[in-house]
């Protein structure tokens, strides 16, 4: 069994950045670049153009006037956000090769919609600077777990069928010899994203662990657990209670409280399916 690090590796390979992301992010990098510049890059791309739009006239943003253009997109929304929203609708494509007699797709990135969209609403009552960014760490939180199904789907599958009486990444550890977090932090490592990100990823279960900022593994880890739950709202079989799983410490660490996740939860059940359907159009 490889470790998580080597599978990191040989995922890299097969499950890339979208090339419009990696020229956009040199854009952004380039202090000589223009807004118009990189308009005319996400423009190359009709159907990404398509689905930003319809995002930035969502409910997501909930701006009064009508966007009709990316620059103004760029504008309004600011370009480290655009960026990270490029990333967000355009991720999905890089796995869609797993067969779904493994897993269904639709389920998965709803509950990563979710966590995306409940981590970026409890990132706004946190008054977290660029919440964004949170939506993309929800979004790609749990990219470990198609890592392993893709190269190993019988002992995925053995950890997806166990029970109730081991906690999910305590299993994975047990079978795996590591957790779903941690291939999918040496990933989003290999891709060279932010540090934050990636320890956020990595610590969700333990984010007082968190080494480059707990406050935001903190958010991750009620979004994910709130995710978690709302999966579970139309299952009859019994299953574990996440909302018991949240360590208490995260709470006093955010300062949020019970009701700012029903809150958060509430805007991404309205939510989630407008951002779902844009966000894996590409892979249908």
């Amino acid at each position: 069994m490889n470790s998580a690090v080597e599978l990191a590796m040989k995922s890299s390979r097969l499950f890339s950045l979208p090339d419009i992301y990696l020229r956009l992010s040199r854009l952004l990098n380039d202090d000589n670049s223009t807004v118009d510049q990189m308009a005319e890059l996400i423009a190359l791309d009709a159907a990404l153009t398509a689905r930003l739009l319809k995002i930035a006239n969502s409910s997501f943003y909930n701006f009064p006037a009508n966007i009709e253009t990316i620059p103004r997109a760029i504008m309004l929304i600011g370009s480290e956000e655009l960026s990270s929203l490029v990333l967000a609708t355009s991720v999905a494509s890089s796995f869609c090769g797993i067969s779904p007699e493994l897993i269904d797709m639709d389920s998965f990135w709803r509950h990563n919609v979710d966590t995306g969209l409940v981590a970026r609403q409890l990132g706004k009552a946190a008054k977290q600077a660029d919440v964004e960014r949170l939506f993309v760490i929800g979004l790609l939180h749990n990219i470990g777990k198609l890592m392993v199904l893709s190269e190993y789907p019988e002992k995925a599958k053995q950890v997806l069928e166990g029970g109730l009486d081991q906690l999910p990444w305590l299993r994975e550890q047990a079978i795996l010899g590591f957790t779903f977090a941690e291939c999918g932090a040496e990933l989003i490592k290999l891709w060279q994203l932010p540090n934050t990100m990636i320890d956020a990823v990595r610590w969700q279960h333990e984010p007082s662990n968190a080494e480059v900022d707990d406050s935001v593994a903190a958010l991750l880890h009620i979004a994910s657990r709130a995710a978690s739950w709302m999966d579970q709202e139309t299952k009859e079989e019994e299953q574990l209670d996440f909302f018991q799983l949240i360590d208490p410490w995260v709470w006093d660490r955010t300062g949020l409280e019970l009701n700012d996740m029903d809150e958060a939860i509430e805007f991404a059940q309205i939510e989630a399916w407008n951002i779902l359907g844009l966000i894996t159009s590409s892979v249908h």
